[in-house]
Parts: C-alpha cells; structure tokens; sequence
C-alpha cells in the first residue's frame, strides 16, 4: 500500500502558481543561513563597536555566548518547522498557533527586520569602498542628509548591486542556489585565509593584548557583546522562510543552523583578532588604535582591511575586498529571499494582494522580489546615517519575532504534552524577553540603547502598522483578522513606551548639547573679559542662557506633542478598529440568526420529507422482501425483486447521506459512545462487499493487525466510515482491479489505542484538481467513468466530518489512471472487561426465539401494518393491533389489565401520535406502565429518538424495517422488560 504514497502527484497549474519548487540542498540552505546571519558588519564593527566595548578575547566570549543562545531559539525554530514545513518562517508559526492577528504582528516586524538589512548591506559597499578606492564613487550630484553627504556615484553602485541580487534571486533555483554558495564559502575562506595570514605575520596571537578593553569588568564586557546576539546573528533563522523549498527532510534543518552559527561566530572571532592584531606605526596596542580610529583614513580606518595589508600587501587587501563583497552579496540576496517568501504567503493567505502571493514562470515570487528592488533602491537616497538609525531597530525587531517563535513553541509543547519543545521555548523566551528589554529601556549599560532617532522610527513603523492592520480588517471580508486584541494592545504599549524613551533620549542629548554650547559661551566671555565680567557681559549671558531655556522648553513641548499626536492617532484607529469589528459582530449576529432560522426551516422541511418518503420505502422494501420468500417464484421475477431491493436501498442510502450532511452543517452531529469490537465490525463490512467484489471480478484482500480490538467508540460511524470508503473504492475499480483494506493498530498510550485504516484500489484514481476538493459536499469528477456511476458526492464529506468529529485525520494520495489510497487515522479510549460481555451477547442471539409471545401493534398505514403483521408473526409473534393511539387507548381500556407481552407504535398518526400513546399508557398505571414501548417510525433524528425516550418508549425501530435490527431491537427490549421469560434469552 505504500506505494500509493510515495509516487509524484503532478500538480495542477493553480497550484503551481501557488506552491515554491523544491530545490535546496543542505549547502545551499547553509549558505543562505549563513550569509543572512553575517554581512557588512563583520568587516566594519570589531573596531567600531567590537573591541572598544570588550577587546579581543571578551568579544570572542560574547560572541560564542551570542551563538549559544540563538542555538536555544534556533531549536524552537526547528520544533516549529516540523509542524509547518511551509514558506514564510516566524509568520506561520505565529499564523497555525496563535492565529492570524499575531502572524500579522510578527510579519510587520519580520518585514522592517530583514528589509533594512537589505538596505544596511547596499550602502555599505560604498563605506568599504571609499577607505579601499577612496572618491571613486564620489562623482555626480551630491546632498547632504542627517551629516552625511550622499553622491550619485554611490547611490548608483548600491543600485547595481540591489540589481544584481534581484536578477539572482529572479534567475531561478539553479542560479540562486549556486550564486549563494559560491559567495558564502567566499566570505568564510576569505576571511580564514585573512586572519591566518595576519596572524603569522604577527607572529602568533601574542601581541593580541590586552585581552579586555579598559571599560568595565570583563564579565561585564562579555555580556555587553552578548546582547549584540540577535543583532549579530539576525538571519541564521531565515531558511525557515524556504521550509517548503527543501529537498531533503526538516530534521536535517537544526544542524544546517548549528553549523551556519558556528561559521558566523567564527567569522565574527576572527576578524575580530584581524582587528586586534592590527597596529600600524606610532601605535603600542590596539586599544591606542581604535581610540584614533577616527581620525584615520584610508584602509587604516578599517582595522580588519589595514591588517590584511599590512600581512598581505595589496593581495590581502584584495582577498579581503572580495571576501567583503561575498558577504554583502550574500546578505543582499539571502535577504531578498526571506522576504519576497515573506510576502509570497501573505498573498497567497490574503493578508497582502494575491499578487504577491502568486510565482513566475521560474518558480520565483516576481511580484515580491520586484517590489523589494524598486522600494530598496529609494532607500539609499536617504543616505548611510539614516539608513544607520533603522538598522539599529532591527535588534528589537528580532527579538520581537524571536519572542513570538518561542511562545509558539511553549504553545505547541503544551498542546502536544512535549517537555522538550515546552522548555526550549520557554529558555527561548527569556532570552527574547531580556533583549526587547534591554533595548527598550536602555542605558542599564552605555552600549545597550540605540539612536535616538532609532527609538523614534520604531514608534512610526508601529504607528504605520496599526494603519495596515486597520486596513487589513477592513478589507477582510473572511472575517479572519480581528479576533484578538492582543495585536493592537501590544502596539499600543510600545508606542507608549518606546515614545517616552524617545523623549527621553532627546531631551538628555539636547540638554547636553545645550550644557555644552552654555559652557563653550562662558569660557569664550571668560577669554574676551576676564574673570572681573561687567553688567553688559553678565546681561549678554544672562539673554544667552535665557534663550537655550527657552529653546530647549520649545524643543521638549514639540517632541511631547508629537508623542501625543502619536498616541492619539494610534487611539482613534484602534478605536476604529473596534468599531469595525463590533460592528461586524453585529452582522455576525444578525446572520447567525438568519441561518438558524433557515437551519430550522431545512430541518422541519427534511424531517417531514424524510418520513413521507421512508413511509412509501418501508412498503417497496417489505413488499420486495416478503415477495422474494414466496417459493415458487420464477427466477426472472425474483431477479427483477432483487433489483427493485437494490435500487430501493440506494435510494435510501441517498437519503440517509443528505439528512446526514444537513445534520453535520448545522453542527448538531453528535457520537453515541459505546464499547464494541472494532475487529468486528471491520470483517463485518469487509464479509458485506466481499460477494460484490466477487460479482464485478476485483480482488479484494483485507488484513488486520490489532491487539486492543475491544474499545469505546461510535460503532454505526465507524462502520459507516469503513462502508463509504470500500464502497468508493469499488464503484471506481474496474474489473481485474484489486481492493486492499486493512485495520493495523500503531500502539497504545495511556489506555487508548491508536489505528491507522487503509483503503486502496487501483481504480481511475483522481486528478490534482478534484483530489484537492474531494472531501468537499456535492463534489464529483467529472469524467466517463464517474458520471455512469450513482453518487451524490456526499459520501466523502461525511466520511471526513465523522473522522473528525472523532478527533481523526483522513488523507488521501492518488494518480490519475492508477489508483487511490485513503488513510484514516483514529484513536479510541480501551474498553477493559468488555470481551466477556460481548461473549456473553453473543450467546444471548443465537438463543433468541419470539414464539408466544404478544405484541400490541399501532400503525396508522394500512399497508405498514401489513407489512410489519406478517414480518412480526414469521418471527413468531402473535398480534393484536389498532389503527392509531386513539383506538389504542380504547382498546387498553377496555382490557384493563395488559395482556401484552411488547407494544410497537408509529409516531405519526392521526388523533393520538406515538408520543402521546405512550404518555397515555404509562399512565394507566399496573402493567401498563411497565410494558415495553418500541418505536416504529419513519422519523429518525436524534431528536426523535430523545423525544421517544423522554415519552416513556424503550427502544427505536426506523423505518423501512431492518428485519436483523428489528430482531435485534425486540430481543434487548424483551430481555429488559417485566414479562421477560429464559425462553428468548
């Protein structure tokens, strides 16, 4: 059976446009985690931020430190993917186990997060550039913006380089997967083969001291590289973005991101040590160096380019150039990557415009990739020191993202009782946690807080996401988003938090810029009057200080009106969004009262229809079975007898299906739980189609393999399950074609079992397009074959809501023109001591005889009563009958005591209906009140059945009679009843 599943299901060309190719091999998924996780920065900040924080050999503490913990996120990444090995990373997690609302919470950040990295690796080619080439790229019109002056010439070369990684990543699998792992083997050789170099030419790691940097302890200093983590390893995660592009299996995942840490720290290290290893003439150490570093120019102003020089000459320099370009390449497109899948299932959910959500013709999201290229290429324009400030934003943006990835996973821990995903989550989230706060509520250590102006971008880019959140709401006519308030709440509170550190960062550094400028203009009066000041410099002061005052209150009440401008406009668009929600409520409510009324209206329709057409069925189905035991029949006449059976139970099985999907719509679906044997039931249905497989020449096979075989469970359900699967499979097999069905218990937990059923056929099987519909009502395919085959389409529908309703599972694999493999998995509480019991029942059936014994008989149809008398006296029963409740009641009456021995009555009829009847009976009190009380109706709703217990009835018979039901029923009822005798037991 097996087979079935492994072979290649061509997909349609919906689905293609909708479904990622599978092309990554372990290396290349490496080298995309790889060179996501290290760019740019690796060459620029160990003298920048690097060793004037820890040094040397606190920074390579930190930064294995660093990796540690993003291994402990990693894993809850890996427990995710697992789950949902699908595109889009961090936002499906958030999407299949918080819910859409939260998947759009970390999408917003997700975007903003792996965006300006894009944009931080296209303009730092020009930074490097300018200490390697110097003003070659200083050419055309220039402006400045924020202190930085920006030149055509640069902004050219970051668009030819955001060009170039669009046409990589839009060439197609072959070309991006090739390009990627060429450039991240590039930058790992690179910068090994650099600092190899560098430290022979030092002549060792000795002259790499001192060790720590002179600000702090060295504990301290460690762990102020530590929180840098999610700054520095940003990207290792981002394969989760191409889960679904995986040609190989998930599990292999978590070393690929063990291995892609590994290299980044070591990148990290080692350029570090390049940096510390690099003294130029007139220096002692490194720490003289950096605290010059501002002052250098040239490849001195980039330690880690001044060492490879200095070891290498201009070949190491070029060594390291182009390790730098490979690790800029690699940021740009990896980044490209996680994005353009980003967006590419937020399309295809919904959440953005379909567009985004559909693939070119090279299986690549082009919608996405173009709109990354066309809106990075205006980035540059604002130029390297804005560009700086929102780099600096996505330290919280992964923190955010890893947050929400480890409460997914503490989620799914407890949902699936799994200790392990539970606790790496919630290590995932303290880590997550002391990042968000640490940036959030900076100066607990001077290297933690971020610009000023980073804090303030963060405040907008949360103010703009409750404008798209509101807009996402407002044109979400599924009514998905909307449903927690946490996602509004949460931007709220870092609006409010996040502004008041704004105001707070702005209003010290403009304190301190203003105490500066108040200090410079007293030491200027001081050197032009003197320490003996007169009453004109004094007043010149006074006007001076007076004025900072004043600009500075002007300065604080602009940035406050901001900030409530801010919280405001946040307030009343979430407010907005309340009221759309409420009101959508409202038209939620008013709609859920439609349909009721309208599920009543189908119901009492489908409930008389199914009686006044069960009351007709009972007559061709009792006429037909009383006429086949008629002997002397001719054969002809008794094979048109068997055909008008068939036919009458077809169409009562069509009847049946569309009372049962009616039931399972309106959700009033419910499981009768018993204990009973599933092997029985199992070569119970496998014994019914045997002779029919026979008949139509398939080969039927059956096996089972079960230990607990006695268990609690809904026996008419399963039963029905396993006959509309079999039943399926053989009306679309042709002759010479085989049915296998099998039972196989996978193990038992906890006192229940689980059970795996297969059904397979190498039948017509199905195409793409109608397997992805095939549990979908009224859906069949149409095709020769199918429309010369009976059906409703319901049988699958139902099949997959009762295996639900169960707490199972259903799928299905199939080929056109080969066959179809339905698989169900269900699991079901043990049933202990129940095999003596069903023995016992067993026993009890075989001894059944119903000679002697009185029933009293109330039908209103005269053919039904006729029909019910003569089945009733072949089983031995002697008759008395009325012709409804009325003249039953009459007949008690005059009788007095009760001579029967069993009453059976109809439900519908005139004067008295069976409910009444029984009522009236019971309270006659004696032996009436104890005779037992059998249903026979056409009305077969639950319902009906409570409503007949409640009456006073014990037992249901439905109509058309089943005589082994009827049989069945009578005996349980009999051997409960006050006139029971050993006879019939």
């Amino acid at each position: 059976m097996s087979h079935f599943k492994e072979r290649f299901l061509t997909l349609s060309e919906e689905d293609k446009e909708q479904t990622l190719p599978k092309y990554l091999s372990p290396v290349a998924v490496w080298a995309l985690a790889f060179g996501c996780a290290v760019g740019w920065g690796s060459f620029v900040m160990p003298g920048t931020t690097f060793l004037p924080i820890a040094g040397p050999l606190g920074t390579a503490l930190g930064i294995a430190l660093g990796a540690v913990i993003m291994f402990f996120i990693g894993i809850n990444y890996y427990n995710l993917m697992k789950k949902y090995p699908d595109a889009g990373g961090a936002y499906s997690f958030a999407k299949g186990v918080l819910g859409p609302d939260r998947a759009f919470l970390v999408a917003w950040f997700l975007i903003l997060t792996y965006s300006a990295i894009i944009w931080a690796n296209a303009t730092a080619l020009s930074i490097i550039a300018k200490s390697i080439l110097g003003e070659v790229f200083c050419f055309g019109f220039r402006y400045e913006i924020a202190g930085y002056t920006v030149y055509f010439g640069e902004l050219l070369l970051s668009a030819v380089l955001l060009g170039a990684a669009y046409l990589v990543c839009a060439a197609g699998k072959r070309v991006l997967k090739y390009v990627q792992t060429f450039l991240a083997a590039g930058l790992f050789i690179g910068a090994v083969v650099c600092f190899v170099a560098v430290a022979i030419h030092r002549g060792g790691l000795d002259k790499m001291t001192p060790a720590f940097s002179g600000d702090g302890s060295p504990v301290t200093q460690v762990l102020a590289i530590v929180i840098l983590a999610p700054w520095a390893f940003i990207g290792f995660e981002s394969i989760s973005h191409s889960a679904g592009e995986f040609k190989f299996k998930i599990k292999k995942s978590l070393p690929i991101m063990i291995f892609a840490l590994a290299a980044g720290a070591i990148t990290y290290i080692l350029l570090t040590f390049c940096a510390a290893l690099a003294c130029p003439d007139g220096y002692a150490n490194w720490t003289e160096y950096i605290k010059d570093l501002a002052s250098a120019s040239g490849v001195a102003g980039i330690p880690t380019f001044y060492a490879a020089k200095a070891a290498m000459g201009d070949a190491g320099l070029g060594i390291l150039a182009f390790a730098a370009l490979c690790g800029i390449s690699t940021g740009l497109i990896a980044n490209y990557v996680a994005v353009s899948r980003l967006l590419f299932v937020m399309g295809r959910d919904g959440a953005i415009p379909g567009s985004f959500g559909r693939l070119g013709r090279r299986g690549t999201p082009k919608t996405a990739l173009i709109c990354i290229f066309i809106f990075s290429s205006l980035i540059p324009l604002l130029g390297r020191t804005a560009i700086g400030w929102i780099v600096d934003v996505t330290t919280i943006g992964a923190s955010v993202v890893y947050l929400y990835v480890s409460i997914c996973a503490v989620v799914l821990g407890l949902k699936e009782k799994t200790r392990k995903t539970l606790v790496f989550g919630v290590i995932g989230a303290v880590f997550a946690m002391m990042f968000i706060l640490y940036f959030i509520f900076p100066n607990f250590w001077t290297t933690g807080k971020l610009a000023t102006e980073s804090y303030l971008i963060l405040v907008l880019w949360s103010v703009a996401g409750i404008f798209v959140f509101r807009a996402m709401i407002h044109r979400d006519k599924s009514r998905r988003y909307g449903k927690s308030s946490t996602v509004w709440i949460i931007f709220i509170l870092l609006i409010s938090i996040i502004s008041l550190v704004w105001i707070r960062q702005a209003t010290v550094q403009e304190s301190d810029d203003i105490a500066y400028d108040v200090t410079e203009y007293y030491e200027q009066t001081v050197n032009d009057v003197g320490f003996d000041p007169t009453e004109e410099s004094v007043e010149k002061t006074e006007k001076y200080i007076t004025s900072r005052i004043y600009e500075f209150g002007s300065f604080v009440t602009k940035n406050v009106s901001i900030q409530l401008a801010l919280i405001i406009i946040s307030v009343v668009t979430v407010f907005s969004i309340f009221s759309i929600i409420k009101k959508r409520e409202k038209q939620i409510e008013a709609e859920k009262l439609r349909v009721e009324e309208i599920s009543r209206a189908k119901s009492v329709f489908l409930s008389n229809m199914s009686h006044e057409i069960r009351t007709p069925m009972n007559a061709v189905i009792g006429y037909t079975a009383l006429a086949s035991k008629v002997g002397g029949v001719p054969d002809e006449v008794r094979d048109y007898l068997s055909k008008i059976d068939s036919s009458s139970r077809h169409l009562l099985s069509l009847i049946n299906d569309i009372l049962d999907m009616s039931r399972i719509e309106n959700g009033k679906m419910s499981l009768e739980l018993e204990p009973a044997d599933i092997v029985a039931m199992f070569d119970e249905t496998c014994d019914i189609f045997a002779p029919q497989m026979k008949d139509k020449g398939l080969e039927f096979s059956s096996e089972r393999d079960v230990a607990d075989r006695f268990v609690v469970c809904d026996k008419k359900r399963i039963m029905r399950i396993l006959l509309n699967l079999i039943s399926n499979s053989m009306k679309y097999t042709h002759a010479g074609g085989s049915v296998n069905v099998s039972l196989i218990e996978t193990g038992s937990v906890n006192g229940r079992a689980s059970f795996v059923i297969v059904v397979a056929d190498t039948g017509i099987g199905m195409s793409p397009e109608f397997a992805a519909k095939v549990f979908e009502a009224f859906e069949r395919e149409r095709n020769a074959t199918v429309n010369n085959t009976q059906g409703t389409g319901l049988g699958m529908a139902i099949t997959k809501s009762l295996v639900e309703e169960m707490g199972g599972e259903i799928s299905l694999v199939t080929e056109q023109g080969k066959g179809s493999a339905f698989t169900v998995d269900l699991s079901f509480e043990i049933a202990e001591g129940y095999e003596e019991e069903e023995k016992e029942a067993v026993i009890e059936e075989e001894k059944v005889d119903f000679t002697g014994k009185k029933l009293f008989l109330i039908e209103d149809n005269f053919i039904n009563m006729e029909i019910a008398k003569k089945i009733l006296s072949m089983m031995g029963f002697e008759i008395d009958s009325a012709e409804n409740g009325r003249a039953a009641m009459d007949k008690a009456g005059a009788l007095g005591v009760c001579p029967f021995d069993i009453v059976l009555t109809d439900i519908q009829m005139p004067e008295m209906n069976g409910y009444e009847t029984a009522k009236a009976m019971r309270s006659l009190g004696g032996e009436w009140a104890e005779v037992p009380i059998v249903a026979m109706t056409a009305n077969v709703f639950p319902e009906d059945i409570k409503e007949a217990k409640e009456a006073g009835m014990d037992g249901f018979i439905a109509k058309p009679i089943d005589v082994a039901e009827m049989t069945k029923t009578l005996r349980q009822v009999l051997s409960k009843g006050k006139h029971q005798d050993q006879s019939i037991l």
